[in-house]
């Protein structure tokens, strides 16, 4: 089971996961800055997060909007399979991007690419062991 990346619940579980996540905050350390996760869906509603961090500490994690969007140095975009396979560990990030299915729309790949670890930790977090989604 995995918390929804894109929801008001889903994020505040994930917040808690990714602030008790000695992984994350190691594999994070050396990150500082903005990303914003979007959900790539045949719908008219594109969910987004917004995600800052800070040498491995949590900024913000809350909805994403327009401005955001702008002005984030990352945004990433997935189907919302892809992101269930990154979460739940069945997907790779590097070979989700290298197959296209993760999209960089906004930002450096070669500024992201150190970052690749800490990226996939971040979305492991919101893996739940609870039984809940």
């Amino acid at each position: 089971m995995m918390h929804d990346l894109f929801s008001a619940d889903g994020l505040a579980a994930w917040r808690l996961r990714l602030d008790a996540s000695p992984a994350f905050r190691d594999a994070a350390r050396d990150w500082s800055g903005t990303l914003v996760l979007r959900e790539r869906g045949g719908g008219p509603v594109v969910r987004r997060t917004w995600i800052e961090l800070d040498d491995g500490r949590l900024g913000a994690l809350r909805a994403a909007d327009d401005h955001d969007e702008a002005s984030a140095e990352f945004v990433l975009e997935g189907s919302p399979e892809t992101w269930r396979g990154l979460v739940l560990g069945s997907r790779d990030l590097a070979a989700a991007a290298l197959a296209g299915d993760v999209a960089l729309q906004r930002g450096s790949i070669w500024k992201l690419i150190p970052h690749v670890k800490a990226a996939s930790s971040l979305l492991a977090a919101a893996r739940a062991d609870d039984g809940h989604s």
